[in-house]
């Protein structure tokens, strides 16, 4: 699905539930942002502990956190995503589109 536009928000692109998850299951680069970005969302005890400790709706879910959080250290050492990671990566990184939507939203009113 491709993102619709919305006349009053100054050629700010919509973006849908449908084609985040598009992209957060088939575009690298989104995947390994969406990485980093829910990275950034856990609380600081979170990311050293690679655990999820508060039920908050912000970064990974207590299931994915010790192995999303050793990938997201992988990626900011400078690598990227290929392979079997980039297969597993890419399966869980969908359910967190509406976090990935708030952090857009935010961009665009900054902008």
């Amino acid at each position: 699905m491709v993102p619709r536009f919305h006349p009053l928000m100054s050629n700010a692109m919509q973006y849908t539930k449908e084609y985040i998850q598009a992209k957060l299951s088939n575009d690298v680069r989104w995947i390994e942002r969406a990485v980093l970005v829910l990275f950034s969302r856990q609380t600081a005890d979170e990311q050293t502990q690679q655990t999820t400790r508060w039920e908050n709706g912000r970064g990974f879910n207590s299931s994915d956190s010790r192995y999303l959080t050793y990938v997201s250290n992988y990626l900011l050492g400078g690598r990227h995503l290929s392979g079997r990671h980039l297969e597993k990566v890419s399966a869980k990184m969908p359910k967190y589109w509406r976090q990935i939507l708030e952090e857009i939203q935010m961009k665009q009113e900054v902008a």
